[in-house]
């Protein structure tokens, strides 16, 4: 019977590699390949070929016949805006606002040299955006009408420059948005062809940049993201699957086809977003309420905390330069994975990052023509990676070469030898991840000192116990699939669609509740009417419903969760006074003042089916079992070459440990147990570390 259940399976396309979850009832296997970059479906169906295998069925066997979900999570469209690629975007804007697109929210950095203040990235060119004459105010009237033979002109000289999709960006299109509307249907009329995105549908909300930038963006990412999707369907199809192909969000849910068709910048960040979510699965099953997770692949590290249920979902989030108007899971993300480039700077200084070797040509130690030193590199030069066993021993790795690439590179210009070189790029390494920690947790008034650090990736759990020893917390989680959970928690993820709208209600007001009480409910239908219309009419559906609140004479809002109730509470004032001193320290809340409900939000969640995982009996005894060897490594932390015990992953069962230092050789990753330190695998197959002092 069991070989006649379905299958379910969720794959991760990252920088330098695609990791795959396939889930029958219990049963879990995994797959990595290295990411073919231009040819994305040749490496996600090698990891299905890998699945299948395991399953012991052909790939088409188990794509026709076994397989009734696939979902999947790529890094696309956080490439195209990382790498400033793509296509040539024309914009309708209010006539007069041009250089809004250019000046942005005037947001400086932290350099102190004017000289040095980075402008925005020209993503439209100036020659590409048409002012119309029409204008509606703040209160949603029509103050000057709109004139469907202007639009269409300015299409149609738009397109003989070169424009290849249109966004349409009017001012307060969220308090009427009959002129977006109707800009749009013209434009379909002389311009078919081209892809076209009206502002207020990707961002519902005021502050015209965020609410622009986000549509141009739509567009700026389509002609890639149609590209990723088409070729992935389109191999699926050829391989015998038939039902709809999932694309995950940066929000931590699930789109279909025709929504990732239309809404493409939704796919930023949701690789990290996968991680996420399978870590709130994990925190919950562990009934855990702080989580720091952090997630190290082979471009980038990235990291979110999850107190409570979820993870933080950021408001206006920032999506390379620009601050947009969409909402996403708080994901920081910096450039630190086993593919990122160890170099000098112009100043003689050891750099990890930000640039990678990707998948091709890769590390040195890959044999595949790279030539720069990278974090994995270091990390076989100083023994901790077995060259023999890399995924599982389908890749060789040729240790030498990067040896010799990062004595050349790193070690003669600091008059270092290679392991000396290596452990100091380890180092660095951890700094600044630890740093990245320190920024979704510690620097918005999180106490770590009880939160368990969930560390998954290829390669993090080589760096996991250094790190969290850096960042104060106290214990340590592997899952058992690392190399692969952010593939996992794609199967975790529920269906979900949020909503907004603006109130900009002074709640001292009173007179202003039923506005607002009327508009929550209008927007509770729209949700609710969204996901019926997604096919989950028939699941149960949990509303979270939130709103940004500031302080009169205040530029920036905050977001804080509210019941639905609390718009007629008397309440609610000192509810947002509390949190905000949470949030920023006692006494500063600003009670004075009159305080604004700007946004209302509400986020629907529908429920899928989720993988089952039971606890196993657990049996409390030494590792001996799994003891395969021993290995010599370089220790960043004492600089000395020392004999460690090694271990089988395959072999070791539910309460199996040992005290540190030592390795365990997982088929596709490595962890690294520091001295001092104690492992045990658990009733759910993961690592746990408790760390204790150097």
């Amino acid at each position: 019977m069991e070989d006649q259940e379905p299958i379910r399976i969720g794959i991760d396309v990252g920088g330098t590699h695609t990791d795959l979850i396939a889930v029958r009832n219990e049963r879990m296997v995994r797959a990595k390949a290295l990411t073919t970059h231009g040819q994305y479906s040749e490496g996600i169906l090698d990891t299905v070929a890998q699945a299948a295998d395991q399953f012991g069925l052909s790939t088409e066997d188990l794509l026709r016949d076994h397989t009734t979900a696939f979902v999947n999570g790529n890094t696309i469209v956080t490439n195209a805006i990382t790498e400033l690629k793509g296509c040539k975007v024309g914009v309708l804007v209010t006539k007069g606002f041009t250089d809004v697109l250019y000046m942005g929210r005037g947001n400086r950095s932290n350099n102190p040299d004017d000289h040095n203040q980075p402008n925005l990235p020209r993503v439209v060119s100036r020659e590409l955006i048409a002012e119309i004459s029409e204008r509606i105010d703040s209160e949603g009237n029509i103050v000057a009408q709109i004139d469907k033979e202007d639009v269409q002109n300015a299409v149609r000289s738009l397109v003989k420059k070169g424009a290849e999709a249109i966004a349409i960006c009017f001012l307060w299109s969220p308090s009427n948005d009959i002129h977006e509307r109707k800009a749009e249907s013209w434009v379909r009329e002389v311009a078919p062809e081209l892809f076209i995105s009206t502002s207020v549908s990707i961002s519902s909300v005021f502050r015209e940049f965020d609410r622009w930038i986000t549509a141009v963006l739509n567009c700026y990412v389509q002609p890639p993201v149609k590209n990723f999707v088409d070729t992935v369907v389109g191999a699926l199809r050829d391989k015998g699957y038939q039902r709809e192909v999932e694309f995950f969000n940066g929000l931590g849910g699930v789109l279909s086809e025709d929504e990732v068709n239309s809404f493409p910048i939704q796919l930023y960040s949701s690789g990290p977003a996968g991680g996420a979510i399978g870590s709130a699965a994990l925190a919950k099953r562990y009934k855990t309420e702080q989580v720091l997770c952090g997630d190290m692949g082979g471009t980038s590290f990235d990291t979110t905390m999850i107190n409570g249920e979820m993870p933080t979902v950021a408001q206006r989030c920032k999506i390379g330069a620009f601050e947009t108007g969409l909402s996403l899971l708080d994901i920081v993300s910096i450039g630190a994975g086993g593919g990122s480039l160890v170099t000098l700077d112009a100043r003689g200084v050891p750099k990890v990052g930000p640039g990678s070797a990707g998948s091709i040509p890769g590390p040195v130690c890959y044999g595949q023509g790279g030539t720069q030193p990278t974090v994995t590199d270091c990390m076989v030069t100083m023994g901790f990676i077995d060259p023999g066993n890399y995924l599982g021993g389908r890749v060789q790795l040729d240790a030498k070469s990067s040896s010799e690439a990062i004595k050349k590179i790193l070690g003669d210009p600091l008059g270092w030898d290679a392991p000396r070189a290596a452990a100091g790029a380890y180092t660095l390494a951890v700094v600044n991840m630890a740093n990245a920690l320190r920024e979704v947790s510690i620097k918005r008034g999180y106490d770590v000192r009880t939160a368990t650090f969930v560390a998954y990736g290829g390669a993090l759990p080589l760096f996991a116990s250094d790190i969290a020893r850096d960042v104060g917390s106290p214990s340590v989680v592997i899952p058992g699939q690392s190399s692969a959970f952010s593939a996992y928690g794609l199967l975790e993820a529920d269906y979900v669609r949020r909503e907004s709208v603006t109130l900009g209600w002074t709640i001292e007001k009173r007179d202003g509740a039923d506005d607002a009480v009327s508009q929550r409910d209008e927007l509770e239908e729209r949700v609710r009417g969204a996901i019926a219309k997604a096919g989950f009419s028939n699941v149960p559906i949990r509303l979270i419903h939130g709103a940004s609140f500031r302080y009169g004479g205040q530029l920036n809002d905050n977001y804080m969760a509210i019941e639905p109730s609390d718009l007629t509470s008397e309440g609610l004032r000192e509810k947002f006074d509390t949190f905000y001193e949470r949030e920023f320290g006692e006494g500063t809340a600003w009670r004075e003042a009159p305080l604004q409900l700007i946004n209302y939000s509400i986020m629907g969640v529908a429920e899928r089916p989720k993988p089952t995982i039971r606890a196993l009996p657990v049996s409390p005894r030494d590792a001996s079992a799994a003891l395969t060897g021993s290995r010599q490594i370089f220790v960043p932390t004492t600089l000395e070459w020392t004999e460690i015990p090694t271990f089988d992953a395959d072999l070791t069962a539910p309460g199996m440990g040992f005290e540190g230092p030592g390795i365990i050789d997982v088929r596709d990753t490595t962890i690294y147990v520091p001295e001092g330190s104690r492992i045990e695998r658990d009733e759910f197959m993961n690592f746990r570390i408790t760390l204790g002092q150097r």
